[in-house]
């Protein structure tokens, strides 16, 4: 059995599958609300812990089974990213499976900063002496081996407290850590669009995570601080309300484009007591319209200031619970002047997770798959390895 647990800012999220007639099927699934991490980060370890216990629990009761290892998928604005060039030479006149890991430790060996930890080497191609573009090497006649790849890593404090959470306080062994943008993509995207050049926005509570994906690969990815809680916290100020509330209006009332909504007076209650007060949906609909015309112009302004516009001719595709607001769709169109849509986790979802087709889910039901197509490799990288570790480790490969 597999399970996923997967750190957002709001809620921490636990799905557990198991193999069925070849096919991956939920077994259990858990989701639960957390004051325990802002921006993807944890602050606060107790409450980070409870939430986690809580799901752990959750999954337990739906699958019949003890939960003891978890993969940990997670974003976070200490999360960063660099494309990177590896090269090996090639043993035997043919590719083998060890010629590709020797290209890829070179390709992260001198990349990943000391105070950062990786999480994920992800090739976009492979090149045989000269000849690039190519998926699969293994096999393949040559002298010269090389590697474009794509590095996502964290801070080490991050990791630290994470493991804390989960191991030292709720006794479970984390197998690996995940950039969980890798998993939202598997279940979100099309193979037609992460050919053609796509961009996945996935808008949670404490970031904006924007990846790019070409001719089948990720290229480039950037975690952004700004997100649903800061639409909220818009709200609170303009209506000079509380968070709470704010975050209340926005999904019973909210929408993305102010001019599509009446121009009703709202009533809530009044804190502590106080008389009940009436606020302008519309007034609330234009701050909402203004906080996330906010967003994705920082999203367009990144794709421009990387050189990324023409590597997207599918558009933008958006997840993430902030896709449920009205509009979003048409409001994302005029921003960037290019096609924008929601993107549901329908492509090869596991079976028995109809309920969980929706935007928010993305990321863990696509880890799911992720998951098993990373353990079904023939070589992974050792995460706890340093970079001296990992330059030493290739050069017993050269040896």
């Amino acid at each position: 059995m597999l399970n996923i647990i997967d750190l957002g800012t709001s809620k921490i999220t636990g799905i557990s599958v198991t193999e069925s007639n070849g096919r991956q099927k939920v077994v259990g699934f858990s989701s639960k609300s957390t004051a325990g991490l802002k921006k993807g980060s944890i602050i606060n370890i107790t409450e980070t812990s409870k939430s986690i216990a809580e799901v752990v629990e959750g999954l337990h009761k739906e699958s019949g089974e003890n939960i003891r290892v978890v993969d940990v998928s997670f974003s976070g604005e200490l999360i960063s990213s660099t494309n990177s060039t590896g090269l090996s030479t090639i043993g035997d006149k043919e590719v083998s499976i060890k010629d590709q890991q020797a290209a890829l430790q070179t390709s992260i060996a001198m990349n990943v900063p000391g105070d950062k930890e990786l999480l994920n080497v992800v090739p976009s191609q492979y090149i045989i002496d000269g000849q690039p573009g190519i998926k699969e090497p293994k096999g393949m006649t040559g002298v010269r081996l090389e590697v474009r790849t794509h590095l996502v890593y964290c801070s080490k404090n991050s990791i630290s407290n994470i493991r804390k959470c989960i191991e030292e306080i709720n006794g479970l062994q984390i197998r690996k850590f995940y950039f969980n943008q890798l998993g939202a993509a598997k279940c979100t995207l099309s193979n037609d669009q992460v050919d053609l050049g796509v961009c996945l926005l996935d808008i949670g509570a404490g970031t904006t995570d924007l990846t790019v994906f070409k001719n089948g690969s990720l290229i480039f990815s950037k975690v952004l601080p700004y997100a649903g809680d800061y639409i909220t916290e818009s709200i609170a100020i303009a209506l000079k309300i509380p968070s709470s509330q704010a975050e209340e209006l926005k999904k019973k009332y909210g929408s993305s484009i102010s001019d599509r909504v009446a121009d009703e007076a709202l009533k809530i209650k009044g804190i502590s007591g106080q008389t009940d007060i009436k606020v302008s949906r519309r007034l609330l609909c234009e701050v909402i319209e203004q906080s996330i015309s906010n967003i994705f112009r920082s999203c367009q302004g990144c794709i421009e200031e990387n050189g990324l516009q023409d590597s997207i001719p599918a558009g933008f595709i958006l997840s993430g619970g902030t896709a449920n607001l009205e509009n979003i769709e048409e409001l994302g169109s005029v921003i960037t002047q290019n096609s924008f849509k929601i993107g549901y986790p329908e492509h090869e979802p596991p079976l028995n997770s109809e309920k969980l087709i929706k935007p928010q889910f993305g990321a863990p039901l696509g880890m799911v798959k992720f998951c098993a197509e990373e353990q079904n490799k023939e070589f992974t990288f050792n995460q706890s390895k340093g970079i001296i570790a990992r330059v030493l480790d290739w050069l017993k490969s050269e040896m």
